[in-house]
This record gives C-alpha cells, sequence and structure tokens, in this order.
C-alpha cells in the first residue's frame, strides 16, 4: 500500500491498523479489521482475540495487559479526532460483537479506545461517563459490565508507547522510531508506514510518488539517518527534506545515483528524466531573465 499523494485522513487510519495487526500478531493473536456488526457505518476498526481466556501472551505490551479473550478496537487518528459520542459507540459496538457472535460472559470480552489526543469536549464528558484517570494517557470506566480503557497517545510517558505507536504520535517520537528501525529486517512493517506517511522530497525531486522502499532506503542512507530523522522532526504531520540537502548529499555520487536509477520502472524512469529536463529548461529561463 503505497500513498502516492497525501490522500486523505483514512490513509492514516489504514496504516494504524496495519501497524497493531503486526503488533498483536507477534503475540501469536488473531486480528481481524473492519468487521461488520450491522449496516454500515456500523464496523468495528478492530477485533484482537485470545485462543482461550487463560492464555498469556508475554510479549504482548504491557499497555494492553487488561486484553481478555475478545478484545474490541476503536482507532482515532490526529486527523480525525475522538468526538464524546464515539464513547457511546464504543459501548454499543461491543455489545453488538457479543450478540452477533453469542458471547454471554461479559468478563471475556474488552473495549478500548485508542485516540490521538483529547480534546476539551471529551475530557469534559469522561466524569458523566464513568472514566477515571488510572496513569498517565490511561483512563477506564468505572462500573462497566466490561474492561473499557481509553488510551491517548499523545499524553502516554514514552516507555509506555510501543513503536508502532510512535509513528503515530508526535514527530519527536516518529524520529525516534526512524533511528531506531532503519536497516532492521524485523521492523520492516514500520518502516513501510513511515515511508508512506512522510510524503517526502526525494520522490518529489525525482519526479514520481511510488518509489521502492529499496530505492527511498538508499537516499536516506547516502544522505545520513540523523540529518534526515532531524528533517522530520521540525516537521507538524507530513515531514518533507529540503531539496538542496538532497542535492548536495547525491553530488557526485554516480554510482549511487545510477544504482538507484537501477531501481526504476521504465516509466517511472521517463518521469525523472522528463522533471529533470523541466528543472533544467527553468534554470536556463530564469538565468536569462536575469541576464536581460
Amino acid at each position: 500500500m503505497t500513498m502516492k499523494r497525501r490522500r486523505g485522513y483514512k490513509q492514516y487510519e489504514a496504516r494504524l491498523i496495519q501497524l497493531l495487526r503486526w503488533l498483536f500478531k507477534k503475540a501469536n493473536l488473531k486480528v481481524d479489521d473492519h468487521l461488520k456488526i450491522g449496516k454500515l457505518p456500523l464496523e468495528i476498526d478492530l477485533i484482537v482475540k485470545r485462543k482461550t481466556q487463560k492464555e498469556i501472551k508475554i510479549s504482548l505490551p504491557r499497555l494492553f495487559a487488561y486484553f481478555r479473550r475478545y478484545n474490541v478496537l476503536e482507532l482515532k487518528t490526529e486527523h480525525m479526532p475522538l468526538k464524546p459520542g464515539d464513547l457511546l459507540k464504543l459501548q454499543a459496538y461491543a455489545w453488538l460483537y457479543m450478540e452477533k457472535h453469542e458471547i454471554y460472559s461479559a468478563s471475556e470480552v474488552t473495549a478500548t479506545v485508542i485516540a490521538h489526543h483529547l480534546t476539551p469536549g471529551v475530557m469534559a464528558v469522561l466524569p458523566v461517563l464513568g472514566y477515571k484517570h488510572i496513569s498517565k494517557g490511561v483512563f477506564r470506566r468505572q462500573y462497566s459490565a466490561f474492561a473499557t480503557h481509553l488510551i491517548s497517545i499523545e499524553d502516554l510517558p514514552d516507555e509506555n508507547v510501543p513503536e508502532e505507536l510512535k509513528v503515530f504520535s508526535n514527530p519527536q517520537r516518529r524520529r525516534q522510531v526512524f533511528l531506531s528501525c532503519l536497516g532492521k529486517k524485523e521492523k520492516q512493517a514500520i518502516m513501510d508506514a513511515l515511508s508512506d506517511l512522510y510524503e517526502s522530497e526525494v520522490s518529489k525531486l525525482m519526479g514520481f510518488y511510488d518509489a521502492k522502499p529499496s530505492t527511498v532506503r538508499k537516499y536516506v542512507m547516502a544522505i545520513g539517518k540523523e540529518k534526515v530523522a532531524a528533517a522530520l522532526s521540525k516537521e507538524d504531520h507530513l515531514a518533507a527534506l529540503n531539496k538542496k540537502d538532497i542535492i548536495a548529499a547525491l553530488g557526485g555520487k554516480e554510482r549511487l545515483l545510477k544504482a538507484l536509477i537501477a531501481d526504476l520502472s521504465p516509466e517511472q524512469r521517463q518521469k525523472l528524466l522528463l522533471q529533470s529536463s523541466r528543472n533544467g529548461a527553468s534554470k536556463r529561463q530564469n538565468g536569462k531573465a536575469k541576464i536581460h
């Protein structure tokens, strides 16, 4: 799944679901997404299941230690903030899931909202809905038939945020993830998500938006991952490198450039040549204008 342009807010949700699937599957849990429990928009973002109630998964992050056999998750990114009504829908989704699958023991079920941040409107209704602040970034609903949690990624302490959620937190945390995961094959899902969520100037410079991850990695290694990470941390949402930095970093590295071009499809190569010719013509035109 490649983001050719900034396609909108659903792309964030899709990548978040992908990374959470990866996270929970590492713990040998079964994961279903976009589970329909009625006519649209009655759709659960994510269901995470254990095989048995007693099954213990040591690799599951401490943040989700409360998980039981059936776990209903609703996801909210920074571009689609949590609304007070979503907390009511979460309860409805959990009950509908139980009804659909004939689950009659609420003690086997949990319901969770993972939100990027909490708005003042949400904070105002939490006491009314029975949510109690139990730790930094985590709220639990009191007197609920099943365990109900609200997790605010932005407010979680660093040590409690899995890398998969740090990607969707803030620029500083994304920078940490970028530096720690680059070049590690077992973290490829995280790096692919970062590549998609960051519409990089590398792709713009080359004149196309569907560069292979291996191609982008070669550019990053040529520029220096610390320099790239520093650029990422300065952006509010989607990061972009400075074109001058890229050109300066790649200047004179003909062997690298040949290797990069060899990775491209004929169509991509043609786009690159067209882009280069346009850039060259534009520079010549500007030069003539200055002379006159």
